[in-house]
């Protein structure tokens, strides 16, 4: 179509049906000019609005705030529904003790004094705690005003060229060699009496190097400041969400099996005994720089989440192991006459360990003689949620039910532990099983392993 009306534009130019005074040159010019504008697109009537890139972007980041708006509101609404059992004691047994082990005070990068660490101490119904400073024994006068109901097993951490390690018991105001090597350190500390044990031996920002020696006592199973940082940065943004209004809550949240810890522990029990440890590794001094820190997470939020227990020899207190003092504590906890328990999650005192073989029997940290035929009884508060049990021998699974008690024949010898477990509470939680009990071993020995074990003794 086009074309016909440009073929006849052209036949009116040449035939004169314009003005008879422009040349044919001049005819052509025009009509070219002419013609270019004819053909030039249409213009709509109502051009359609075009979204210019910026206000896409714009509605983008809209519904993503909204997302993330919708979000911080579930998990601090569910924060503030869900209710753990907070600050309760439970029902311990007659000879336990509940305290905190591995506690920093403002002698190194604590926040706390040990008046104040031990007022919070008292508020979580602990009854004896464990100070570490790093690199700092206890002061004198510290431990002289140490309350007669309340005692402090004076310690000092260790910062060395292999990692950390805790001595316990150490004398107050006891001077160390001037070195940073291992070696001697641990076997200084051991000559000063001191329980030495491996402090957060699988953190990620300092793990313990040297696995050669072995002039050390027990580790750290569970370690607060190194179980964290186990976790995504997605679960510790939402742990601080929570911490904000439910820091029980926040602090079970962020808790995980610390399974190397487990794992390095059998390995080292099946060659000789070595005590598993709960270390708070409370500072409560987020450093912010510039001189400013915050008080996160609390020395009260800590003490409330992994509590050793302490299970005291017959006699100690002359009869009353509610006076004990600081030496009879560290006396059980050395023998590792102890279990380990998130009571965030609910109280765990109480809990029974038990393996009998003949008239011979005994709990953690205790050794049990065989006679060819034995049972163990396992239980924990009734009043949790339905936990889970699960019984190791020599670093193998033996026993996972689900319930408050087991009752089950011994197969034989062998060093026997227990890992109770309870479901996270709340949705979001995900009905996660989560570590909440774990124990020392009972270790079942023939007569034979015995004897050799008091010749070896002996010889040292």
């Amino acid at each position: 179509m086009d074309g016909m009306v440009r073929q006849h534009a052209l036949t009116c130019f040449l035939t004169g049906h314009h003005s008879q005074s422009k040349t044919l040159a001049e005819r052509l010019e025009q009509f070219n000019s002419q013609s270019e504008i004819a053909t030039l697109p249409p213009v709509p009537d109502k051009p359609g609005p075009a979204s210019p890139p910026r206000s896409r972007h714009r509605r983008a980041w809209q519904y993503l705030l909204l997302i993330v708006a919708i979000s911080v509101f579930g998990i601090l609404l569910e924060a503030l529904l869900v209710r753990l059992p907070g600050n309760t004691l439970g029902t311990p047994a007659a000879n336990e003790r509940l305290g905190a082990v591995h506690i920093h005070t403002v002698a190194s990068d604590g926040s706390g004094t040990i008046p104040e660490i031990m007022t919070t101490a008292r508020e979580a119904n602990l009854s004896f705690m464990a100070i570490t400073d790093h690199n700092v024994s206890m002061d004198k006068d510290a431990l002289a005003a140490d309350p007669p109901d309340f005692p402090i097993i004076a310690g000092e951490e260790f910062t060395t060229s292999s990692g950390h390690f805790l001595a316990l018991g150490i004398p107050p105001g006891w001077q160390k060699p001037k070195t940073g090597d291992a070696e001697t350190l641990l076997a200084a500390a051991h000559a000063a009496g001191g329980f030495n044990v491996l402090a957060h031996p699988f953190s990620s920002k300092i793990p313990w190097q040297d696995w050669k020696t072995s002039d050390y006592d027990g580790i750290e199973i569970w370690n607060e400041d190194e179980n964290w940082r186990r976790d995504n940065v997605f679960a510790l943004l939402a742990g601080l969400l929570v911490y904000s209004v439910n820091d029980q809550l926040a602090m079970v949240r962020l808790a995980r099996t610390p399974e190397p810890n487990f794992a390095k522990w059998d390995e080292l029990l099946a060659t000789r005994p070595i005590v598993g440890m709960c270390g708070t590794d409370a500072h409560a001094n987020l450093r912010l720089g510039h001189g400013m820190f915050l008080r996160f997470p609390g020395y009260l939020p800590v003490f409330l989440v992994a509590r050793e227990h302490a299970l005291l020899a017959p006699g100690a207190g002359a009869g009353d192991a509610s006076k004990a003092g600081a030496a009879e504590i560290l006396a059980a906890l050395e023998h590792g006459h102890s279990f380990c328990s998130l009571d965030a999650l609910y109280p765990a005192s109480g809990f029974i360990a038990r393996f009998s073989s003949g008239e011979s029997s005994g709990g953690p940290g205790d050794f049990v003689t065989w006679t060819n035929q034995g049972s163990m009884h396992i239980a924990v508060p009734s009043g949790s949620s339905r936990p889970l049990i699960q019984v190791f021998r020599d670093g193998q699974k033996l026993i996972e039910s689900e319930g408050w008690t087991v009752d089950a024949p011994l197969p034989g010898p062998g060093r026997y532990r227990t890992e109770v477990f309870l479901r996270q509470p709340g949705i979001l939680g995900g009905r996660r099983w989560t570590l909440w009990i774990f124990s020392n071993p009972t270790y079942v020995t023939s007569v034979s392993d015995r004897l050799n074990d008091d010749r070896a003794n002996s010889k040292k």
